[in-house]
């Protein structure tokens, strides 16, 4: 093998924020653009090294947590770049933070950058997402009434057909006054190859306008399940239009390996800068709202950020993967779009809802802990830049391996965000599951943020209001119990246990290991 020889790096805009921390711990807040785990470790962190240097994506917070004095940079926009952060510790003094932001060239306007100081780090994280919401044009929201819907994928995956989409949707008019779905959601499985939305394979064999007609009889919104800006080099999309994509530098097609198994596994990524791409995808969205589909769950859009040669030069992935956005957004005016896979700041202001945590899965591993922590920790994006969508909720017996205070933990996310979707067949679910799921129909949590926190340790703790009264949210995914005392978190004397629920609590309540509990205060008590 050749040792790759180092070059240059290509010129971007660069620019450094003086500070000047010297304490013996340093407080960091560090995040990451999207949804995806880039490394295990909490927002929360602790500078103790001499000479390091700590990453962020969007933005930044570093401070003295003892004299409660930090200062956050972060970025308002993200139209053609962007921006990465870097706190820089020398000799065990903070200097500075570095900005870069690959995509702008020599001559250009950089992306805008907020600088904020204050004595509560949740405070500045608020005053950021207000500004970023406000410069993005971010539409007013309807936070109080929880989103909720069914969608097929936790349960079947790929291998979801028309008639277990039907059985679901039965079982769903059946139960509405227990989990009143707004949305039904057909997720990935109903077509032949990525790119190729309208051709459905042998289990769907009716057309999706007539399954979005039984949807919409039923009193719910049709949802349909697609990646817009992919298609696989073995769809006919990519067979009948290969210049319609993204190339490397010898002019091929530059791809991706995706999620599907051969001969769907090589994704290719649509130029939002061509018109006819552009037309295509607005074709696209056209077809299905005309069909009944008001709900759109758009799926790998991180791949739409591919690197490479498009057909404007002076474009960058940023901007191309706005155009397209924009195209879509144009298209549908009235549809509301949910992100998935997507970046944050470039889709604010363009999309209704977005996920903002891993996939889960119905077991506990890795998976339900990592979507936990990732979406509560972005508690600062809720309803201010869109939706917050932390995946769905269990709470079903059968095709699962989680205890009932497993479940109960993805409720109360559900609860906290205010998107309470599920993937179980609700006919299948006994009357304590069905009740718990009744729940997180009802209950939505306002005005959250942590409660309590430590640095180098997950979030676990949210106060917030339910009804208009004190609430307060507590997450044990650890493997030991927690007690919590009501006077350590400035609340009443008694509390009310609704989410399992334990009735009235006086002083203090244990949650159970891999558990949740959600307090709110008695006789009207508000905040």
């Amino acid at each position: 093998m050749n040792t790759p020889a180092l070059c240059p790096a290509p010129p971007c805009y660069r620019a450094e924020i003086k500070v000047d921390i010297l304490t013996p711990t340093v407080f960091l807040y560090s995040t990451v653009n999207n949804m995806a785990i880039s490394r295990e470790l909490p927002s929360l962190q602790s500078i103790t090294a001499f000479e390091s240097e700590f990453p962020s994506e969007d933005v930044i917070i570093v401070g003295d947590p003892v004299h409660s004095k930090f200062l956050l940079a972060g970025a308002v926009t993200a139209n053609r770049s962007f921006t990465f952060l870097t706190a820089v510790r020398e000799a065990r003094r903070l200097v500075k933070i570095l900005v870069r932001q690959p995509s702008i060239g020599p001559e250009e306007p950089p992306e805008e950058i907020l600088i904020l100081t204050g004595s509560d780090w949740r405070e500045l994280l608020v005053q950021y997402a207000e500004a970023v919401a406000d410069k993005a044009g971010v539409k007013p929201m309807k936070p109080a009434e929880n989103l909720t819907g069914y969608c097929t994928w936790y349960y079947y995956y790929t291998a979801v057909s028309a008639q277990d989409f039907q059985e679901n949707l039965n079982a769903l008019q059946l139960h509405r006054e227990s989990y009143p779905a707004r949305v039904v959601q057909i997720d990935d499985g109903y077509q032949t190859f990525m790119g190729d939305w309208f051709d459905r394979n042998e289990r769907w064999p009716e057309p999706l306008e007539t399954v979005a007609r039984r949807i919409r009889k039923a009193g719910m919104k049709a949802g349909i399940w697609l990646m817009p800006f992919q298609a696989s080099t073995a769809s006919r999309l990519y067979r009948e239009h290969p210049d319609w994509f993204v190339t490397n530098e010898n002019g091929e097609t530059a791809v991706s390996e995706g999620w599907s198994p051969e001969p769907d596994h090589l994704w290719a990524c649509l130029d939002a800068t061509i018109p006819a791409v552009r037309g295509h995808l607005a074709t696209i969205f056209r077809t299905f709202r005309a069909q009944g589909f008001t709900y759109f769950k758009m799926d790998g859009l991180g791949f739409a950020l591919k690197n490479g040669r498009r057909r404007d030069p002076a474009a960058t992935a940023v901007s191309a993967f706005r155009l397209g956005l924009k195209t879509i957004r144009e298209a549908v005016p009235d549809a509301f779009l949910l992100g998935c896979c997507s970046p944050y700041l470039p889709c604010a202001g363009l999309v209704d809802m977005c996920r903002v945590g891993p996939d889960t899965q119905p077991e506990w591993g890795t998976m339900i802990p990592r979507a936990i922590h990732c979406s509560l920790e972005r508690w600062w994006m809720f309803d201010r830049w869109f939706r917050a969508d932390p995946d769905v909720m269990f709470t079903r017996t059968d095709r699962i391996r989680l205890t009932l205070g497993e479940c109960r933990l993805t409720v109360l996310v559900g609860i906290l965000t205010g998107v309470t979707l599920t993937s179980d067949n609700l006919g299948t679910l006994p009357p304590d599951r069905l009740a718990l799921l009744r729940r997180a129909a009802q209950l939505r949590m306002r005005n959250v943020r942590p409660a309590k926190w430590l640095l180098n340790c997950y979030l676990n703790t949210f106060s917030g209001t339910v009804d208009g009264k004190a609430a307060l949210a507590v997450l044990n995914e650890t493997e030991q119990k927690m007690t919590v005392n009501f006077s350590d978190f400035d609340l009443p004397e008694e509390m009310e246990e609704i989410l399992q629920p334990a009735g009235m609590q006086k002083s203090q309540i244990t949650v159970a290991r891999h558990d949740a509990v959600l307090l709110v205060a008695n006789r009207g008590e508000t905040k």
